[in-house]
């Protein structure tokens, strides 16, 4: 119970993700595009995006589950690198194969143009190559990281005494009433 009351915004967070990656899928599913009869190019380009985006939500799933734990970063840093290579590899995969065949989804120009810009290119660089590229780096930050250094205090010596000596006190004067007190 202590693990949730002190992690609780990043659940919470992880529960989004896995809330819009089920969402995701339900509308990827539904989707009559996705189940009528096309050729084989759109069917690929329909289940590649639909695995990225899976990918995606239930990876950031996983990594705000894993930043709740301690001693972490490297392990977060992996979690992003494994996601965004993948579907950075399956969104170039389809990008090379639907160039190859002459298929107008990935062109920037065209009738399908900005269908192309937002199903296509903006889950790569969002889904793939940020991923990629924050986890490449957070992992070089976390193994290149110098350890502390180790700085060997000098011993400390005890103290040697220092015989000050003192300056012999000058006789007090008399006042003027202990002199008529004397005598």
């Amino acid at each position: 119970m202590d693990f949730i009351r002190k992690n609780w915004s990043r659940l919470s967070l992880a529960f989004l993700f896995l809330i819009g990656g089920v969402i995701a899928v339900i509308a990827w599913v539904n989707n009559s595009e996705f189940i009528a009869d096309k050729n084989w190019i759109e069917s690929f380009y329909n289940i590649a995006l639909l695995i990225s985006t899976i990918l995606f939500f239930f990876g950031m799933v996983a990594v705000t589950i894993v930043k709740s734990l301690q001693n972490s970063k490297k392990a977060v840093s992996v979690i992003y690198m494994v996601m965004g290579s993948v579907i950075s590899l399956i969104l170039i995969v389809l990008v090379v194969i639907a160039s190859a065949n002459g298929q107008d989804f990935v062109l920037f120009v065209g009738e399908r143009a900005i269908e192309s810009f937002y199903q296509l290119w903006v889950p790569f660089i969002v889904f793939g190559l940020y991923p990629l590229i924050k986890g490449a780096t957070r992992f070089i930050e976390t193994t290149n990281v110098p350890a502390k250094a180790v700085v060997a205090e000098p011993v400390a010596q005890p103290a040697k005494e220092e015989v000050v000596a003192e300056a012999p006190k000058a006789p007090a004067k008399k006042t003027a009433s202990k002199a008529k007190a004397a005598k």
